[in-house]
């Protein structure tokens, strides 16, 4: 996506919190966090993604802006309460301050998120991304809400795993491109291709997240938390014997010294788990490229679109 666009997609935010009349405090953490956002990856990510599937279609997508908003202050919000239940991701600026106000941004995000689509004119068209928001932010929810009840698990299934991971990270990737395709005037068969095409993306960009993660005890707390990452049900589900007995004391330490991440590490690399993870990647990636490959759309955005999905290799 061009500046230009981005320039347009930040006019309108703005245009959007003046509209809503915010005290001056919450809007400096709504700027800051939009901001520590684009730090770690692509400015409007979100919202670009949006604009990828309203574009795909041959949509116009300065016309898709409030449902590309919308999902860029969705992913912001579900991303602060994601690390409120994980209570990591300590440089966030939305970690600095009190879990209570972190908890009134994020509810805020969400709320101006439905302010943004209000802006569609179009009123069935209003209605029907509305109801994807909804769908969305309830898929999601039961997500974080099965993810804590899996923590207390002491054997988790892989299709446990990649159920959760579809409702929680893939329904948002799913929403944004199902928004798109929508405001894009796709007819139903192409929206929903392109929302399992979504899904996909969102099962691969947790994936290559669980791997990044599973050894960063730094600023993660994922294996102190029991947290089911692929890595950690994959190692739940093939070891064996002794092994199996000591990574399971592994799960029930607190604190973890050099030599205990120095054992975990090592039982990471003799169980594969590295490979495992890309092959798991592969597959999904496998999934979402014969998805595009058969949609009825012009070759030149279909290439587009398949770019994005090389990117993430």
């Amino acid at each position: 996506m061009n500046r230009q666009l981005d320039q347009s997609i930040m006019d309108k935010i703005t245009k959007l919190l003046t509209k809503v009349d915010l005290s001056s405090e919450i809007l400096d953490m709504i700027y800051s966090s939009l901001k520590a956002g684009s730090k770690t990856s692509e400015q409007f990510r979100w919202a670009h993604l949006t604009l990828m599937n309203c574009d795909c279609v041959n949509g116009v997508p300065e016309v898709a802006l409030p449902g590309a908003i919308a999902m860029e202050l969705s992913a912001l919000a579900a991303d602060i309460f994601d690390d409120i239940q994980d209570q990591d991701n300590n440089d966030q600026p939305w970690r600095q301050i009190s879990t209570a106000n972190a908890l009134n941004l994020a509810i805020c995000l969400s709320m101006l998120s439905y302010e943004a689509v209000s802006t569609i004119s179009d009123s069935k068209l209003f209605r029907e991304i509305n109801q994807v928001l909804n769908r969305m932010w309830i898929t999601a929810s039961d997500g974080q809400f099965q993810e804590i009840l899996l923590d207390t698990h002491e054997k988790v299934t892989l299709d446990q795993y990649f159920d959760l991971v579809k409702r929680k990270s893939g329904s948002l990737t799913a929403s944004a491109c199902k928004i798109g395709a929508t405001i894009g005037g796709a007819s139903e068969a192409i929206v929903f291709q392109l929302e399992q095409f979504g899904t996909n993306l969102g099962v691969m960009s947790q994936i290559k997240n669980d791997l990044n993660d599973f050894l960063d005890f730094e600023r993660k707390k994922d294996f102190i938390s029991n947290r089911k990452t692929l890595p950690f049900v994959y190692l739940l589900n093939i070891l064996k014997g002794e092994n199996a007995d000591q990574f399971r004391e592994l799960t029930q330490l607190q604190r973890f010294g050099k030599e205990e991440k120095e054992y975990l590490k090592q039982l990471a690399i003799d169980g594969g788990v590295v490979h495992f993870c890309r092959v798991m990647y592969e597959l999904f990636r496998e999934k979402s490229l014969k998805i595009m490959q058969r949609l009825s759309i012009p070759e030149n955005r279909k290439e587009k679109m398949i770019k994005l999905v090389e990117e993430n290799v």
